[in-house]
């Protein structure tokens, strides 16, 4: 079987178990691609703003203005510049560095990250990705970050409501010479956007640094407010290069550089994607959030 085939059979069998898992979850995955849709149910999610900020909980978050922020999510949709302390980012890198990853996210290619090599020798296989399936039970810095009562405020504040975590994903990008229908079993290297709630909102910390060689996130800026009717359409969220450049321009492409402890917040409905690294791995930290709690959610690591 091709690998088309392959990637078509099994994100339909996932999206086939999730819709059976939460009837609610189906309906979300389709109707929410439509911007009034999205637009329309502000009216029933909307809640009275209550702040996520605590006198007794601390951030480790410094230097950060959530209202700025909040306003360059709802004209951009992107925003970058909340980073993490040197101290956090020692911590995960202390964490990976004890801990296994899953090669291509399968339980049975467990290995240390500084065996990779010898892994895959050892499996016959060619890891494109490593993740941590456990990192937010095992790591104590994630736990930290998902509660951060900056992060949640900012959550908060965009969403208008109560923000629900939606997941946690720790993983490396390999700089591996495969070809690209191989790596799309793994990774969306390709423009799309996500329909992850019809409303939510990811951050994102480089835990290496991050140039082009490197594999940099790429955000299409205002593809949140100004989707083409076409891209809502259609049944499939992704998007060639030539299609974004045409309708969004080169101007609105977003390459987001920087060194490890870099974060930056987006609105998942905008179009990214992630550049494959070619000379450097990437270490690569995502907390979701959004406003409902669909069932699947202990079924799934990956959205």
């Amino acid at each position: 079987m091709p690998n088309y085939l392959k990637r078509f059979e099994a994100k339909w069998r996932r999206y086939y178990g999730w819709a059976i898992a939460d009837y609610k979850w189906f309906f979300m995955f389709f109707l929410s691609r439509f911007k009034f849709i999205r637009n329309l149910s502000a009216y029933f999610f909307c809640q009275p703003h209550e702040s996520q900020k605590s006198c007794q909980e601390i951030s480790c978050l410094d230097n950060i203005e959530e209202d700025e922020i909040v306003d360059f999510l709802n004209k951009d949709g992107l925003y970058v510049g909340i980073n993490l302390p040197s101290k956090l980012v020692k911590q995960i890198h202390n964490y990976v560095n004890v801990s296994s990853c899953y090669g291509n996210e399968q339980p049975q290619f467990s290995f240390p990250y500084m065996d990779k090599e010898i892994a895959e020798k050892k499996y016959n296989e060619t890891f494109i990705i490593g993740d941590y399936p456990d990192v937010s039970e095992d790591c104590l810095a994630v736990r930290q970050l998902e509660k951060d009562p900056k992060l949640l405020e900012i959550a908060s504040l965009y969403l208008n409501a109560k923000p629900v975590h939606l997941s946690t994903k720790l993983w490396w990008s390999y700089a591996t010479e495969v070809p690209i229908s191989d790596r799309l079993n793994f990774a969306q290297v390709f423009f799309h956007y996500d329909l992850l709630d019809y409303h939510s909102i990811q951050f994102f910390f480089y835990l290496t640094d991050v140039e082009l060689s490197s594999g940099p996130h790429v955000c299409v800026l205002r593809s949140h407010q100004n989707k083409k009717l076409t891209h809502q359409l259609s049944c499939f969220t992704g998007r060639s290069d030539r299609d974004i450049i045409n309708y969004y321009g080169t101007d609105n492409l977003k390459f987001v550089y920087g060194e490890a402890g870099l974060g930056f917040v987006e609105d998942p409905y905008c179009f990214h994607k992630g550049i494959p690294p070619s000379r450097k791995n990437r270490l690569m930290l995502k907390i979701a959030f959004g406003v409902n709690n669909y069932r699947i959610r202990s079924r799934a690591r990956k959205a």
